[in-house]
């Protein structure tokens, strides 16, 4: 088993090799930096293959439950631990390990290598204890499944996932834990959740694995697999006791593969994704139709890839998304328990974000709920209104590389701030939409590389913002129609250049200002081109003919 779990992680990190690469860096023979600008494949797909490597065979010995310093009672197939301590459980039970110990008590539950299977309540419940981890031996396969029929009314008395708990849970170890929720959630708990080290695979009927408080991931091969619901999901919005907003989702580390009928990941606060103890996370999301397990009876009209009721903040790892809706969405204004309302900001400073948006069948006309019979994307549509990533509030960019491969609108939020780091952008209608919120909408560029690619006919616009447009610093390319109704770069009032280069293919109305000089370029037919400004030469490509080239910029400019 610990060389299947070590190939799990090989594939994962030699295939992000192919994804990674949104631009290269070099020099020419003249010693000119040369930076090659280019978008991920419209086809990409995800890498990792955990989704059909992490099994677990079937405990055949009789079961058995060990402990030194514990206590339980057995009641023919029920075994209730009473006490805390370290129990140590093998062999096959068609039953229920219930957990009933005083709220001091800390409960490992040691999985050695056990199936245990229940058709009348959740096979792992946990009604009392400080807090409850449950660990796989290193070299051991386990399996909790939940027969129960899917749940079809709110019945109290009955756990909610295959594991439920009233406690902090701690899922990890060296081995493999397989989940099957048949009745409800996979992993379900009204406190938090912490995955360490495990190679973990969970499906369910509805939630694959919801921590009412917070779910946090710190290392290991987590796969989370939801037919008719979510990924992983909170709901709490009060405050802990130590006053830090409860509802968080964490990822710090390892591999994780989501498939889900609707929402990716749904957290009731922020989704925060960075480095932990010198790991990063490596995430990959399905929702909707592109997921392979969504059930043809799943009726969510959520499929976003994550989405958060206020913040998301991603410093590092890579997250790749192919939603049916939103890739990345930040909702402001919902009221939180702890007195608070969401913020929606998002915050990208570091990592990889790659999105594929496309629709299904009823939100737009004509639109498909899956691939074509040969297995490529002929025939789908963005959702109207659709976005790679969406923020209520603030959408920040300040390091890292994203890619919005497709969708309707690439990036929309109140105000888009782009201060470093590479984004690439293709989109149906407008590439960037600064939109009407709680502040004066504004897009604004200090620093980073900006590309961005839309259709040069119809009425959409490259960058597109209902208040202003400043840039002091960085380079934009934007493309667009030649027509004042829509064009490369559009603003309901001025666009303001006082630094950094702005390359308008299409039509555009620009005032600069300070050292900014506009330059005579013809670099809007289809095809690759040189864009070198000062030392630098950028190579970009467009993917069709524009009508003419308008270039300012703070330093000396040159193209072919």
């Amino acid at each position: 088993m610990k060389t299947r779990v070590f190939n799990i992680i090989t594939v994962f990190l030699l295939s992000t090799l192919f994804v990674f690469g949104l631009a290269g860096c070099g020099k020419n023979a003249q010693g000119t930096n040369v930076i090659t600008i280019s978008s991920a494949s419209t086809t990409v797909e995800a890498p990792v293959t955990a989704v059909d490597s992490i099994t677990a065979a079937e405990a055949t010995e009789e079961f058995s439950i060990t402990t030194l310093d514990g206590a339980f009672t057995q009641n023919g197939s029920k075994y209730t631990v009473t006490k805390g301590g370290v129990y140590t459980l093998s062999g096959a039970l068609n039953g229920q390990i219930i957990v009933a110990a005083s709220k001091e008590d800390v409960v490992e539950l040691e999985l050695n290598g056990v199936t245990i299977t229940c058709s009348e309540d959740s096979p792992i419940r946990i009604l009392s204890a400080d807090k409850v981890e449950i660990s796989a031996k290193n070299h051991t396969e386990n399996i909790i499944r939940d027969t129960r029929e899917k749940r079809v009314d709110d019945d109290s008395d009955l756990g909610s996932g295959a594991i439920t708990a009233k406690t902090d849970i701690k899922l990890k170890g060296a081995g493999v834990l397989v989940v099957e929720g048949g009745f409800n959630n996979g992993i379900h708990t009204s406190k938090d959740v912490t995955i360490q080290k495990l190679a973990l695979k969970v499906t369910a009927v509805n939630n694959a694995i919801r921590g009412a408080d917070s779910v946090t991931i710190e290392s290991g091969i987590v796969v989370a697999v939801s037919s008719e619901g979510d990924g992983i999901k909170t709901k709490s919005t009060d405050l802990s006791k130590s006053g830090t907003p409860r509802g968080d989702i964490t990822l710090l580390g390892g591999t994780l593969e989501i498939w889900a009928a609707g929402d990716g990941i749904q957290a009731s606060h922020d989704f925060i994704m960075k480095s932990g103890e010198g790991l990063v996370p490596e995430v990959t999301i399905y929702t909707g139709a592109y997921s392979s397990y969504t059930a043809d009876t799943a009726a969510t009209e959520s499929y976003m890839g994550v989405k958060t009721e206020n913040a998301i903040d991603i410093s590092a790892g890579m997250i790749i998304i192919s939603s049916y809706d939103d890739g990345l969405h930040a909702n402001s204004g919902t009221a939180f328990q702890s007195g608070g309302t969401g913020i929606g900001d998002v915050s990208i400073s570091g990592g990889t974000v790659i999105t594929t948006v496309f629709s299904p069948e009823g939100k737009t006309g004509g639109g498909k709920t899956g691939r074509s019979d040969n297995g490529g994307w002929e025939g789908q549509k963005a959702v109207s209104g659709a976005d790679g990533i969406h923020a209520n509030g603030t959408l920040t960019i300040s390091g890292g590389s994203v890619n919005i491969d497709s969708a309707y609108e690439g990036l929309e939020a109140n105000v888009i701030e782009i201060s470093d780091g590479i984004t690439i952008i293709r989109a149906m209608d407008d590439g960037v939409n600064a939109c009407k919120g709680a502040q004066t909408p504004l897009v604004k560029v200090t620093g980073g590389v900006f590309d961005v690619t839309v259709s040069p006919d119809g009425d959409l616009d490259g960058i597109d913002s209902n208040g202003g447009y400043v840039q002091n610093g960085g380079l934009v390319i934007t493309r667009g129609p030649n027509n004042m109704m829509a064009g490369a770069i559009d603003a309901e009032s001025t666009i303001e250049v006082s630094g950094g280069t702005l390359l308008a293919l299409g039509y555009g109305r620009i005032e600069v200002s300070g050292s900014v000089k506009q330059f005579e370029l013809s670099l809007h037919s289809q095809g690759e081109h040189n864009l070198t400004v000062g030392d630098t030469t950028y190579v970009f490509t467009n993917a069709y003919d524009y009508a003419q080239t308008l270039c300012v910029s703070d330093a000396q400019v040159n193209g072919k």
